[in-house]
């Protein structure tokens, strides 16, 4: 495991890398934060419960930051912790507590028009899940966020339809608090 990898399991937010961004007239530097988070056990993964892993997975924020401040915390403006190098903690540039915050909604990011919906890695399928506003299965957007202190997650449920899809159904009186407890 090299120095990032070992970085990234401590669960802190960590430097994964950086670049001049080019879309700026402002001599800006976009940084790519990277954190190991777990779900919260009332929204487990059902493929993590199935499979007996954990619900551990690894979030990405980018954010920017003028080109004499990068300078001065990452010693460039483009570079990469991924294949080597001492990483870097958020903590130590900012100086208190970070962490990247998942908000996952039904909104495309509007700075982001581009912006595909949550991917199953798996099946490459777009995740979907019940919208009340809609009162229908509509596509996941993920969204992330560096933020002070602890992060307070919102993560939705897939719709019983891609549930089905991926169990063949779930029995009605099946009940995933006992199973992610177990």
């Amino acid at each position: 495991m090299n120095q990032f990898q070992t970085a990234l399991t401590t669960g802190k937010v960590v430097v994964r890398r950086w670049w001049k961004n080019t879309n700026s007239s402002k001599n800006q530097v976009s940084v790519q934060f990277m954190q190991q988070i777990e779900r919260p056990s009332d929204n487990s993964s059902l493929v993590a419960i199935a499979q007996g892993t954990p619900s551990v997975q690894t979030v990405t924020a980018i954010f920017s930051f003028a080109e004499d401040v990068a300078l001065d915390h990452l010693g460039s403006t483009e570079g990469s912790f991924v294949d080597g190098g001492q990483p870097i903690f958020a903590e130590d540039i900012f100086g208190v507590e970070i962490n990247i915050q998942v908000t996952e909604n039904f909104t495309r990011n509007p700075y982001s028009p581009n912006q595909e919906p949550k991917m199953n890695p798996s099946t490459g399928e777009v995740v979907m899940s019940f919208d009340p506003e809609t009162r229908t299965d509509s596509p996941v957007y993920r969204h992330t966020e560096l933020v002070s202190g602890a992060a307070s997650h919102t993560f939705l449920s897939p719709s019983q339809k891609a549930v089905n899809a991926m169990f063949g159904g779930v029995p009605a009186n099946l009940n995933l608090r006992d199973i992610a407890n177990r």
